[in-house]
């Protein structure tokens, strides 16, 4: 199956960021109801090794903690998390965000290892997501893509689960491109909403790839990147018109 017809052009960034707490089941279930049918979260490891959504490194932004996510087991990080009455934002584990989305969805899990993480520890922990992500999710590979920044955990993702689409997030498009999507077996590129990006969105699909652009909140933006040729825009915001 072609995955440029599973995948709606709006994705809500972070399950739905603008419409509950970043990487949330609530926020999912919210942009569900908003009539999204694709996200993208990012997953982390704890240190016992489930995988669950958070972007930053440290838990200080989300969660008031001065502590690396990574470093403490799961449970640990519940209870910092608190419960449902605590305001904080929960933390939720893969398997059950990839439950939340019962209704056809196309689904972006980012792998995003720490800032200082080593290559070997990048590589193991697109292997581990990858190997994971297969095995819960219940639904048509083509509708599940893994994307990093990471080239060693976008190589751990590819040797783990081969067909599952790959994507690789640059804030700039190096002049080198071609060698890795070749190298990796990418089937996608996410760039950055930079002026400097709007040149590359031809020659990408060009080579056969979807391009994603992220993060795209004005409803004319959206417009501008999806008429240069841009497969889908992540955005946090509803966009007046969702389509099919």
């Amino acid at each position: 199956m072609n995955g440029r017809r599973l995948a709606p052009c709006f994705i809500a960034h972070r399950l739905g960021a603008g419409l509950g707490a970043e990487n949330s089941a609530a926020a999912c279930r919210a942009a569900l109801q908003a009539g999204f049918r694709a996200f993208e979260c990012d997953i982390k490891f704890s240190s016992d090794g489930q995988a669950f959504a958070l972007h930053d490194d440290a838990l200080l932004r989300t969660h008031g903690q001065a502590l690396r996510a990574s470093a403490l087991p799961w449970r640990r990080l519940r209870e910092l998390a608190g419960g449902d009455d605590s305001g904080l934002a929960s933390l939720e584990q893969l398997r059950e965000l990839l439950r939340t989305c019962v209704e056809p969805t196309w689904m972006n899990l980012e792998i995003k290892p720490d800032d200082d993480a080593g290559a070997a520890l990048q590589a193991d922990w697109g292997r581990r997501l990858a190997e994971r992500a297969e095995h819960l999710w219940d639904g048509d590979c083509e509708a599940l893509c893994l994307s990093s920044f990471s080239l060693p955990a976008l190589q751990g993702a590819a040797d783990a689960a081969p067909r599952l689409p790959r994507a690789w997030l640059c804030q700039r498009l190096p002049g080198h491109w071609r060698g890795v999507v070749q190298a990796l077996r990418l089937r996608a590129v996410h760039l950055a909403a930079e002026a400097g990006n709007a040149q590359a969105i031809a020659p990408l699909r060009g080579a056969g790839l979807d391009v994603r652009v992220y993060t795209v909140n004005d409803p004319a933006l959206m417009r501008h990147w999806l008429d240069l040729g841009a497969s889908g825009v992540f955005t946090d915001v509803v966009p007046q018109a969702q389509n099919p």
